[in-house]
């Protein structure tokens, strides 16, 4: 055997001494973080923060049956973020926001705070309101102040969520969706329709018909339903009552 096979059989032979000792040290740290039996029969649950959903394509049920550290720790987490001005939440608001946590691991609402136009509420009304409304796991509020495509990224979120409740709304933000791919070529936005019944709905003709002294309860949680009657009846005491 000449020098050069000789060295390229010790060269061999020492690749795959690193590829064993690899694999050995991954072992050891994933049995070393997930304590695989307790978590996988549930005896240890872990806390709500640090589980996320599996993706579809792994297995619906798998969720249900297994809360494994590494797996969770090695997956990546499809965060989507749902803005609007939410003045005020509506039942057709809760509605996407539910179906967007069907199709994401984690769903951001996020209230615009615009100084340009004159809300009803105030940004932290409205942030309180939707805290107290929305009762889906893996779903965070937050205020965004500035450009959305810059509000996502700083999320590490990728798609932005929108509802459609009629053709109307079709090219406005159809015209939104494409600014923000200018914007930013990562960010997807997905449209979503609500349920038919919520298909007329929109938080003006909520205010509207508050203002008049309707009955909003059947398109509005009750206690936004609470808060507009307060503030359309200032002798009903202070909306920060409720919220």
């Amino acid at each position: 055997m000449t020098n050069d096979e000789a060295r390229m059989r010790d060269g061999i032979a020492g690749q795959r001494w690193y590829c064993v000792l690899f694999w050995a040290a991954h072992a050891a740290r994933v049995l070393a973080i997930a304590d695989f039996p307790k978590d996988c029969f549930g005896e240890t649950a872990k806390p709500a923060r640090e589980t996320r959903a599996l993706p579809n394509r792994l297995s619906r049920g798998f969720n249900l049956r297994c809360n494994c550290a590494f797996l969770h720790d090695f997956l990546p987490v499809r965060r989507a973020i749902y803005p609007g001005s939410f003045d005020p939440v509506t039942n057709g608001h809760l509605d996407v926001i539910e179906r967007a946590r069907t199709l994401f691991d984690e769903v951001i609402v996020a209230v615009a705070i615009n100084d340009q136009k004159q809300p009803l509420f105030t940004p932290d009304e409205r942030l309180a309101m939707l805290r107290q409304a929305i009762t889906i796991d893996a779903v965070r509020v937050a205020p965004m102040d500035g450009l959305l495509v810059e509000f996502a990224a700083s999320e590490s979120a990728h798609a932005v969520v929108r509802g459609l409740r009629a053709i109307s709304d079709f090219e406005f933000e159809f015209q939104m969706a494409l600014m923000n791919r200018k914007l930013d070529p990562e960010i997807e936005t997905i449209f979503l329709m609500p349920k038919e019944e919520y298909t007329y709905l929109s938080s003006r003709i909520v205010k509207e018909i508050a203002r008049l002294g309707g009955d909003v309860s059947a398109f509005v949680p009750s206690l936004v339903a609470e808060a507009l009657a307060k503030k359309f009846n200032p002798e009903l005491g202070n909306v920060a009552a409720v919220i």
